[in-house]
């Protein structure tokens, strides 16, 4: 049974971090289900469940949960919802529209494009390892920028660090 119960959690930690929060708290909560003899797994799994109920905007039953999950037998559990719930019920700061930036809804878009030339298919490059760009040459007549390091610095610093160190020890 804990199987069941450890690859339902994983499911449900995997499609909240997709953003699937519905999939989420259905997979979550059967996990809680079936681990309810097992108080510190059981609290752990909850508190997922807040989280992905609050995610979903269901903030009503997060609240809920959350309140429950303070007289939970693990101290743990008791402590985090306790942390939960004061960010649930914490007052919703007000944002001017001119302080963040809307996001197109880009879900039309799928991985794989249509080619105008050819008609063939190529891969979104967003998808795909960014590629290496080749280092700029640089013109041999000009002096090297300012980010190029020299080849002694290391032992210029070396040298200056030493011979502080040496008048410092001189003068005490």
């Amino acid at each position: 049974m804990t199987d069941k119960v450890a690859a339902l959690f994983q499911q449900g930690q995997q499609a909240f971090e997709r953003g699937n929060y519905q999939q989420s708290i259905a997979l979550l909560g059967q996990a809680v289900a079936l681990a309810e003899g097992n108080a510190l797994r059981s609290g752990e799994i909850s508190l997922w469940l807040v989280t992905a109920y609050s995610a979903a905007g269901d903030q009503g039953a997060a609240l809920s949960l959350c309140r429950q999950l303070q007289r939970h037998p693990d101290h743990h559990t008791r402590q985090e919802s306790r942390r939960l719930l004061a960010i649930l019920e914490a007052p919703q700061l007000k944002r001017r529209p001119e302080w963040y930036t809307e996001i197109p809804d880009l879900s039309h878009v799928g991985d794989r494009l249509q080619c105008a030339a050819g008609n063939r298919a190529y891969t979104s490059p967003y998808r795909s390892a960014p590629k290496k760009q080749a280092a700029p040459t640089q013109n041999p007549q000009e002096p090297p920028s300012l980010a190029t390091p020299l080849p002694n610095a290391f032992i210029w610093i070396a040298l200056t660090v030493l011979g502080v160190v040496t008048l410092l020890a001189a003068w005490l």
